[in-house]
């Protein structure tokens, strides 16, 4: 029993190993992207017919109703609650809201390749790989960073932002031009009646390990919305204190910041521009979506969205998008 036992742990370890990077739409969405963003010239008699994209207005790159099955998560991932990619590319990283363990997860297939124990037991919200670091958000504003070894438990280096359990923080990403992570906040966006209906956005240094003491980013219904931007009449709507943050990442090749909400009337993806100002939103229908709370992209511009399970029964997913 000990030689067996001895056994699996090596081979989780080796798994984890594995991801370890070298040291140097919904009903208001249209039915196809192109056609939200065309004009009517072009098409054919009745307005059927190829669809014209207007080369000025913004491009949302995804069909997000082509989920397709999806991966199916084992039952410790039922309550996904974050999503994040190795390093090097080759894994999946996961959090759920009850356990201090990030879960290395293959791309294609969604089990678990191996597991990294890093704190107690807490709400954690958001992980994201820079480097040989791993760096978990925890729902308090705490900040977790550990260092990936290839061992299956480590000691993780806490930093206290200076945020806590009332801004509840939903969302890691990592801005890399800035040196910074990105965390989504769910709950207040500050103290003072300028925040009142917003949602915020704080930015950590990589360099000082502080915390901004103003929001990088603020989303409200008086935001500042691009020129180039597709207005949707229910953006005002959604964004009068209904978008509640809930997974957040950087696009590798735009450089546009997604922010996924899971509340009901505003289950949506969210795109900014670097200077943050709206460029779109985009509705995600219940099915598959129950709870989407995870959202990363590889290097090539592919997305994935996690969702957490339906019912006792069901399982977590994550669905991955192609760029068009």
């Amino acid at each position: 029993m000990l030689v067996h036992k001895a056994i699996l742990s090596l081979s989780l370890i080796l798994a984890a190993a594995a991801c370890m990077p070298a040291e140097k739409p919904g009903k208001r969405d249209a039915p196809e992207t192109r056609g939200n963003l065309a004009s009517s010239a072009g098409a054919g008699p009745g307005g059927s017919g190829p669809a014209v994209v207007d080369p000025d207005k913004y491009h949302f790159r995804y069909e997000l109703r082509d989920t397709g099955p999806g991966l199916k998560l084992s039952r410790e991932l039922k309550e996904i609650s974050a999503l994040g990619l190795s390093a090097d590319g080759t894994c999946l990283l996961a959090v759920n809201d009850e356990e201090g363990k990030v879960f290395f997860l293959d791309k294609n297939k969604g089990r678990i390749l191996g597991e990294l124990a890093f704190g107690q037991a807490g709400d954690y919200e958001g992980v994201e790989m820079v480097g040989l670091n791993i760096y978990i958000a925890r729902s308090d504003g705490t900040i977790f960073e550990v260092e990936h070894s290839g061992k299956a438990k480590t000691e993780a280096t806490v930093y206290a932002t200076g945020l806590d359990a009332d801004y509840d923080v939903e969302g890691l990403a990592y801005d890399q031009p800035n040196r910074r992570l990105l965390l989504a906040c769910k709950g207040i966006a500050g103290r003072g009646p300028e925040f009142e209906n917003k949602r915020a956005v704080y930015a950590f240094s990589l360099d000082s390990m502080r915390l901004s003491g103003q929001p990088a980013y603020l989303l409200g219904e008086d935001m500042p919305v691009a020129e180039e931007a597709i207005r949707e009449a229910w953006w005002p709507d959604v964004l009068a204190g209904q978008f509640a943050p809930s997974g957040i990442a950087v696009h590798p090749i735009t450089g546009h910041i997604y922010i996924l909400s899971s509340k009901g009337k505003a289950r949506a993806v969210l795109v900014l521009s670097s200077a943050g100002e709206l460029l779109s939103i985009r509705e995600l229908d219940k099915a598959p979506f129950n709870q989407p709370e995870g959202i990363c992209f590889e290097p090539d511009g592919t997305m994935y969205i996690s969702t957490e399970a339906k019912g006792k029964r069901g399982r977590g997913r994550v669905f991955r998008f192609r760029m068009l």
